[in-house]
């Protein structure tokens, strides 16, 4: 029998996460073409890009944190 109650939870949780994976990305790459467009104008900068480098960054650390939960043997399940 299906627990409809644990399966909603995984279907939110694994949209919630997509939207948040999906945000951050888009973000940091928007901040990343400003950045360029700037920077060709000659005014460059480089708070800007440390801006966008940390938004990948957490980025890539959501993903991470998905694999780390989805595979068993990370953490001992």
């Amino acid at each position: 029998m299906i627990e409809w109650s644990s399966f909603l939870i995984v279907a939110a949780a694994t949209w919630v996460s997509a939207v948040v994976v999906i945000t951050l990305f888009s973000v940091a790459v928007r901040m990343r073409a400003v950045h360029v467009d700037q920077t060709a104008e000659g005014q460059g900068n480089s708070l800007l890009r440390l801006g966008y480098w940390a938004v990948f960054g957490i980025c890539g650390l959501v993903v991470l944190l998905g694999v780390y939960l989805i595979v068993p043997a990370l953490h001992g399940a």
